[in-house]
Parts: structure tokens; C-alpha cells; sequence
């Protein structure tokens, strides 16, 4: 009786520990709000604020301000690799002005690992006419470094803050 109560002691323990040990993983997340210009160039600003977590479904927004309009949506997918990340969405928010009506976007961010803005970069791309919120979850999900040509911009002001799960 007695190696019996000692074996749901031991089990009890385990099964304790295992419990705190789920509570306590860390959830990859990326949040920040910063403004950076295209081409180096103060007369294309945009802007973004972003608050994510990789939760199992995502959770999380964007925010993003350029001069063609203010789109905004749920985020749908999100990759975490160090200090990069990668998520895309659905634009559902009514763009305050818009010329180019983007149905979804896709983000790349970098965090320079400073407490400011130093090291920061972002890339943004609004889904085309002939684009479509699997293409950019597709982008999101093979985390794509192809940036159209481009290549990530320096944030100018704000901050970036991503933190993977490990």
C-alpha cells in the first residue's frame, strides 16, 4: 500500500510539473508601432502598428498608413525566426482614402534587437488587383525574403519588438 501511495505521489509530481511547465512556454509574439519611408525618401512615409501572438489560431492586428490610405485587419498567419517575422491578413478596416483598394498585405519586420529604433527594418506589400489574402499568407508561410524587387526599409521612428517562443 505504501509503494502504491508513493507511486501516485510520484505521479502527482509529475503531473504538476508538467503543468507549471506548459503554463510558463513562451509565446512567439511581435508588437510595435514605427514609421519608415520608402527609398529613404520623407515624401513616400508610411507607418504601421502591429500587436501579434502566435496563439493557435493567431491572435492579433495591423495597422498600416501610407499615402494612398489606412488599412487595418486581423493578422492570419505569423512566422517567428529570432529577432525576424514574417504575417499577413486581410484588410477589413474602411481605408480612410484609398487609390489602390488593397484586399490583404503581407509584412516582413526585423528587429534590430536595440531597445529603440536602431537596426529596425520593415517591408510591407499590399496585395494586388490580381493578388489575394492566399497569396500573401503563402508569402508569410514560406517566410519569402524576395520583397518584389525591394528590400526591408529602416524604421525611422517608433520601435519593433519581436520575440520568438524559445
Amino acid at each position: 500500500m505504501r509503494a502504491l501511495l508513493a507511486l501516485f505521489g510520484a505521479i502527482a509530481v509529475v503531473v504538476t510539473s508538467a503543468g507549471s511547465t506548459l503554463a510558463t512556454i513562451p509565446t512567439a509574439r511581435v508588437t510595435g508601432t514605427y514609421s519608415y519611408n520608402v527609398f529613404d525618401d520623407p515624401s513616400q512615409p508610411r507607418s504601421a502598428s502591429i500587436s501579434v501572438q502566435a496563439t493557435n489560431p493567431v491572435k492579433g492586428t495591423f495597422t498600416w498608413t501610407r499615402p494612398s490610405g489606412d488599412y487595418s485587419g486581423p493578422v492570419t498567419c505569423l512566422r517567428v525566426v529570432g529577432n525576424d517575422a514574417w504575417f499577413a491578413g486581410p484588410v477589413t478596416g474602411e481605408p480612410k482614402k484609398t487609390s489602390e483598394g488593397f484586399n490583404s498585405v503581407f509584412f516582413y519586420v526585423h528587429d534590430g534587437g536595440t531597445p529603440g529604433r536602431d537596426g529596425d527594418t520593415s517591408f510591407v506589400w499590399g496585395a494586388l488587383s490580381d493578388e489575394n489574402l492566399g497569396d500573401m499568407e503563402a508569402l508569410c508561410e514560406s517566410m519569402d525574403t524576395n520583397f518584389y524587387g525591394d528590400y526591408p526599409f529602416s524604421v525611422v521612428d517608433g520601435n519593433l519588438k519581436v520575440r520568438s517562443a524559445e
